[in-house]
């Protein structure tokens, strides 16, 4: 069996490989169904992913998804979050009222806790405007604070340091530039 501290570490790790797949595939299950190989296989998965959203956030679920302890879910739900964002008619309108509610309250429940000075602010700040796009209660400076800082993050030709200090990474391509294309500008207004 897993020790205790291993335990929480693999309990821990099932929302990060939904978000960070799903945030992956999104576009691809979002594709308009066909009568191709493809387009088959596609719609299957799309319809055992809808499932499986479902039961991520069901209490009654063995397949619930921890949103509520540690730091790490603030990351691993602003991946789903971005699945949402990607394919919004494939991953999120299918779903019950009951499922969204679920969601929108897993959401915001991460606020209870903050992550690293660094690139979670904005996946604060990218569930954060999710959560304003859906019209429901929403903290607006969260998602200013993560704008904000990821501006004065800027050093040029594209890049951004993550947090104070300079990183020429993977983050800039597939956190920084795609979370900031999904973090709302409403809540500046």
């Amino acid at each position: 069996g897993y020790s205790s501290a291993a335990s929480d570490v693999y309990k821990r790790q099932h929302l990060e490989a939904v978000g960070r797949t799903l945030a992956g595939v999104a576009p691809w299950l979002a594709l308009p169904d066909d009568d191709t190989e493809e387009g088959k296989l596609r719609k299957q998965m799309r319809e055992e992913v809808l499932k499986g959203l479902k039961n991520a956030v069901d209490p009654a679920s063995p397949d619930l998804l921890n949103f509520t302890k540690h730091a790490q879910p603030i990351v691993d739900a602003a991946y789903l979050v971005h699945a949402f964002l990607r394919a919004p008619k494939a991953l999120w309108e299918p779903l019950d009222e009951v499922t969204k509610e679920r969601y929108i309250k897993s959401f915001q429940s991460l606020r209870d806790r903050t992550g690293a000075y660094n690139n979670w602010l904005l996946f604060t700040g990218l569930t954060e405007s999710f959560l304003l796009g859906k019209g429901v209660q929403y903290d607006q400076f969260r998602i200013r604070v993560s704008k904000n800082k990821v501006k004065e993050w800027y050093v040029g030709d594209g890049w951004y340091s993550d947090g104070p200090s300079f990183s020429m990474d993977n983050y800039n391509a597939y956190v920084m530039h795609s979370c900031l294309l999904y973090t709302s500008d409403a809540a500046d207004e």
